[in-house]
């Protein structure tokens, strides 16, 4: 069986397009940089939302529809969420589960799945109630069944027992992990699983209809929004989810660029402008949690240009000579075999190849800037202490131990250049 069809086809859109009776608006002027980088990112995330609509096969003409299900999934609760993500999944079970079997199933024949039994399976398989056989049972049957009806495939009475049964295992089996797919991927509380039966109920016997379907979308892409998009870019700016940027304001630029109505900036001045503005919050954010680290590496780097046998480079790097080779001198692009151990500016030793007893190997222009700059001045045979500036070490990055803006320390003894 192609596992396209046969696993449980309940994947969901992933761009980042992750109860309220209007659009949220916005204003610019005055507007702190968290919510002018909001907008900005509901701006940039609508384009290309039409042909993505046209893929999904949502009529576009419906756009008020889509609106209002996106408002819908955005400010929705968990029980209304449950409720939604049942709809997703019931529409795709009619829309794309049940078609998609019966394509593979007959290949062009003439031949139908029992559609009753199949969803009435399927329900089972989600509430666990009123099974006829188990999940594992099902894939079996399924198994056993498909090439009798590939191969036989008439309008014998043995047929139709053959494609009722197949369709009701091929129901039940569909629903193997789905309960997890549903918690974890879809954040369903399961306080609510029968708010999300209702949901799955209603789109299996609901009729289709282009009204629907735009409003599905725009509830499916309301989700992602409040669901994915908004903590995933806060975590992205702030290490966590207790400060989030404004869904307001993604909602009010996202639905702006969707319907090309009102909107405040253009898209392609959304784009710079959400990547300038995220850079600045993020910067800004780290010198407030970590900028003491800053202030005290700069205090021990002027403690220590001052001693004696200690050199200042222009970039801010300082070494000292522990002991002077007489080998070649590395170029940027030589790779080099080095021993090292490396410490924060309280003593924290965080890395060491002394400790493994291994020597390390590298490219001397594949690691931080303070390493390039000293080894292409080192010759062959050479060990220096290296202290290196935030700047030409890890910068803003938070490694854990290394903390954002940590001034560095360095044994580093050259052993060769490799060939």
């Amino acid at each position: 069986m192609k596992k396209t069809i046969f696993s449980v086809a309940v994947a969901f859109a992933a761009s980042l397009f992750i109860s309220c009776t209007s659009a949220p608006k916005a204003d610019l002027v005055g507007a702190s940089k968290l919510d002018s980088l909001s907008y900005a990112i509901g701006v940039s995330q609508s384009q290309g939302l039409k042909d993505y609509l046209s893929r999904m096969d949502v009529d576009t003409t419906y756009m008020n529809q889509f609106v209002a299900g996106l408002l819908a999934g955005a400010n929705a609760d968990d029980k209304q969420n449950a409720y939604f993500c049942g709809e997703q999944i019931g529409d795709q079970v009619v829309n794309q589960i049940i078609p998609g079997v019966t394509s593979e199933l007959f290949e062009g024949k003439e031949g139908k799945l029992n559609e009753k039994n199949f969803t009435n399976a399927f329900i089972a398989g989600v509430t666990g109630k009123g099974m006829k056989m188990t999940p594992a049972e099902a894939q079996e049957k399924v198994m056993s069944l498909m090439t009798a009806i590939r191969t036989n495939n008439d309008s014998t009475a043995n047929l139709k027992a053959q494609v009722d049964t197949f369709s009701y295992a091929m129901g039940l089996a569909q629903t193997q992990g789905l309960k997890d797919f549903v918690m974890y991927r879809m954040g369903v509380d399961t306080v609510y699983m029968t708010d999300f039966v209702k949901g799955l109920k209603a789109a299996i016997k609901g009729k289709d209809n282009a009204k629907k379907k735009a409003n599905n979308a725009g509830i499916q892409i309301g989700q992602q929004i409040a669901n994915q998009m908004v903590p995933g870019i806060s975590y992205e700016l702030f290490g966590n989810e207790s400060e989030l940027v404004s869904k307001d304001y993604i909602l009010a630029g996202f639905i702006a660029g969707a319907t090309e109505k009102d909107l405040l900036i253009q898209p392609m001045e959304a784009d710079m402008l959400a990547m300038t503005l995220m850079e600045d919050i993020k910067n800004e954010y780290l010198e407030q949690q970590f900028g003491e680290n800053k202030a005290q590496g700069e205090a021990f780097l002027t403690s220590i240009a001052q001693e004696e046998g200690v050199v200042k480079t222009e970039s801010g790097l300082c070494y000292k000579v522990l002991k002077a080779g007489k080998g070649a001198i590395p170029t940027n692009t030589d790779k080099v075999k080095v021993h090292y151990r490396g410490t924060l500016i309280n003593g924290t030793e965080f890395d060491s190849s002394y400790s493994r007893n291994e020597p390390t190997s590298f490219r001397a222009d594949q690691v931080i800037a303070g390493w390039t700059e000293a080894l292409t001045m080192m010759p062959v045979g050479s060990k220096w202490m290296l202290y290196i500036p935030q700047e030409l070490a890890y910068g803003s990055r938070d490694l854990g131990t290394i903390q954002p803006f940590s001034t560095l320390v360095f044994e580093v003894e050259l052993l060769e250049i490799e060939k």
